[in-house]
């Protein structure tokens, strides 16, 4: 209970920090509220561009929602919802681990980047961990919305995340929240950013077992090593390196969100944190 409340505080806090810091961005506080204004019609304009389309493929297993997007960008590899119609949605890219991180999706340079799948992760065929990076901006573009996922009541209401990538459709339900620290001097062994995929099944249940320890909110889902996972990563500032993480599993066959909808979830009174959060707050 006590981590589950100082996450939330300082994600809270942070952002008025990060506020300051981004508005002298490029030694002009314009020119980051024009970037913010950009990025917020782009969201726009892409939604559009993925609702209004229609027809058939061009391309011979491909979904024609995705066509026209691809045709803009050809590093395109699907599409996320979170939230529902008034959550958040916006196109997955995949390259290297850098380039998005500051590149919107019309290749601009832009201090939002963009959401993109790692790129040791595939989609034909599937991996078994598909793992979606994307920044935490004081804004609220791109995946500053994961800070809701702190939320057992949001969680409850929504636990279901959608990703069709350009081949498939694709359910998800959360299982986990937790946080994580990326930089080697802060010890964390738990390097979720790396586990892509596993070489038996006894270790991606080691895997899983390691995320219901870190957990902040228990969901009530079950998930086992046969399941396929979605892992959603931003960042947190309360330390360097710090990332706030969504996991989630795919929709049996037979599952339907509505099998979702009466979700009891809870906060864990007592869940493992890495060891520079311990250090900073107990």
């Amino acid at each position: 209970m006590k981590g589950f409340r100082r996450v939330l505080g300082t994600c809270l806090s942070c952002l008025t920090a990060v506020s300051v810091s981004l508005s002298f961005y490029g030694g002009n506080a314009v020119y980051v509220s024009i970037q913010a204004r950009q990025a917020q019609r782009q969201e726009q304009e892409l939604g559009r561009i993925y609702r209004e389309s229609s027809g058939g493929s061009t391309v011979q297993g491909i979904d024609p929602r995705l066509e026209p997007l691809r045709a803009i960008n050809r590093d395109l590899v699907g599409w996320l919802e979170l939230g529902g119609e008034k959550g958040f949605a916006a196109p997955v890219v995949q390259r290297d681990n850098q380039y998005y991180l500051k590149h919107d999706f019309y290749g601009r340079e832009d201090r939002h980047g963009s959401v993109f799948l790692d790129y040791r992760c595939s989609i034909s065929p599937r991996g078994e961990n598909l793992i979606l990076y994307g920044h935490n901006m004081d804004d609220g573009a791109w995946f500053h919305y994961l800070v809701n996922y702190l939320d057992p009541a949001f969680v409850a209401a929504d636990p279901v995340v959608n990703f069709n990538t350009l081949y498939e459709e694709g359910q998800y339900v959360v299982f986990g929240v937790f946080v994580a620290a990326t930089l080697p001097q802060h010890g964390d062994d738990f390097d979720y950013h790396n586990q892509v995929s596993f070489q038996t099944m006894e270790e991606k249940q080691a895997y899983l077992d390691r995320i219901a320890k870190r957990t902040l909110l228990r969901t009530g889902v079950e998930v086992t090593p046969r399941d396929e996972l979605l892992t959603l990563s931003t960042c947190l500032y309360d330390f360097a390196g710090e990332r706030l993480v969504v996991a989630a599993r795919r929709l049996r066959q037979g599952e339907a969100p509505e099998n979702f909808g009466a979700l009891e979830v809870v906060r864990t009174p007592n869940p493992e944190m890495p060891k520079v959060w311990l250090e900073l707050y107990t």
